[in-house]
């Protein structure tokens, strides 16, 4: 009897360690499967963004991106750029004389800017505020500066090989994100104070369908209200301070998807952003593969331990020599390919209108009472009576 209990409590013993298995293996599957899914995911992902940075680097070198605030679209003054062709998939793992050609059109939409169109209307508005006008410099310097950064490092990742943006330029650029960010921050502080000039002027129209900007009298209530102006944002600047670097993040966000939404051509023909990101995942596929597959497997030894994993090692390469009819490996042929072009960055030219010259007797022009320029008057008046 006593036998009997012996053998049915190790049978139960058994089945139950059988059963711990088991359960132990489909959770490692399972663990195994969501971490294969989670990789595919985020190569999917950064490759995908690794596109949109090689696009990037395309626009940097053409050099449209508004950089200059003497320029449009912050001013009606048109900027003098050369319509640049620039190469890109350039592959040069297979050929690295030819690639395909890109250009961005210089059409009215390329030149535009939603935003900043919209900041250049209302300052050209009859009733133009100077506070509204004061809130703008702020923006638009922000933008400025944004764009300016955005052009000079993505202009400068166009002058390294292709592969090296696509495989670490997310990281890179990650990098460079947060630290425009804090960057945003001090020079939004600069410009809440520098800007406070706008203060100081006022709007005199006179209904000429334009404003008129001229600086306030010395000793006048505009010059009181504007030092009053000048006490109330310094004490300002310390309850929004705090805001800035949401200000800064959103005007950042702003100007990358602005970067991405430039028309262009591919080869002569009207393409989108999403026909350069399937490209990267065409022509870079053996090196996703080989990335996507590498890690794949040391999950299948790190989840399934030993056997599965040296499996997964053996069928990769497999897969790799092509035994299995498996084509992941072999890279695609391009097509429409023409001899490769230079990486300069296009010059821009804008010429600044010059500001008419004021004579000397400016100098006495202090508008204090409103009577600089009657009192240089009369002083020539009194001159001429005496000689």
């Amino acid at each position: 009897m006593s036998d009997s209990n012996d053998t049915s409590a190790l049978d139960e013993k058994n089945e139950e360690q059988n059963e711990s298995q088991d359960d132990k293996y489909a959770s490692n599957a399972v663990s195994f499967f969501i971490t294969t899914l989670q990789l595919c995911v985020i190569i999917l992902i950064y490759f995908a963004f690794g596109g949109l940075l090689l696009y990037g680097t395309k626009l940097g070198q053409t050099n449209i991106l508004p950089t200059n605030q003497n320029c449009s679209p912050y001013t009606d003054n048109k900027p003098t750029i050369p319509e640049k062709t620039t190469s890109i998939f350039t592959n040069a793992f297979i050929n690295p004389t030819y690639s395909m050609k890109m250009k961005f059109p210089h059409d009215e939409y390329n030149f535009s800017n939603k935003l900043l169109d919209m900041f250049s209307d209302y300052k050209k508005e009859p009733e133009s505020n100077f506070l509204a006008n004061y809130f703008i410099s702020i923006l638009e310097g922000l933008l400025c500066f944004n764009y300016s950064v955005l052009n000079f490092i993505l202009n400068g990742m166009n002058q390294l090989p292709e592969a090296i943006t696509i495989l670490f330029g997310g990281i890179v650029f990650s990098f460079i994100f947060f630290g425009l960010v804090i960057l945003n921050n001090f020079y939004a502080m600069y410009l809440w104070f520098a800007n406070m000039k706008w203060f100081f002027k006022k709007n005199n129209n006179n209904d000429t369908g334009e404003p008129k900007w001229e600086d306030v009298k010395f000793a006048s209530l505009d010059n009181a209200c504007a030092f009053g102006l000048v006490f109330l944002f310094f004490i300002a600047f310390f309850i929004s301070i705090g805001f800035f670097p949401i200000l800064s993040i959103m005007l950042l966000i702003y100007c990358l998807c602005s970067v991405f939404s430039y028309k262009f051509l591919l080869n002569d023909k009207s393409s989108s952003i999403f026909v350069i990101i399937q490209n990267v995942f065409k022509y870079y596929k053996v090196t996703i593969m080989t990335i996507f597959s590498i890690l794949v497997v040391t999950s299948a030894f790190a989840n399934m331990g030993t056997m599965p994993g040296v499996f997964s090692l053996v069928t990769l390469g497999l897969v790799y020599f092509g035994m299995l009819g498996i084509t992941i490996f072999k890279p695609i042929d391009m097509e429409n390919l023409t001899p490769i072009g230079d990486f300069d960055q296009a010059i821009k030219k804008c010429i600044k209108k010059q500001q008419p010259k004021k004579d000397w007797s400016s100098m006495l022009n202090f508008n204090f009472f409103g009577g600089g320029k009657d009192l240089t008057n009369q002083l020539k008046k009194l001159n001429k009576n005496f000689t």
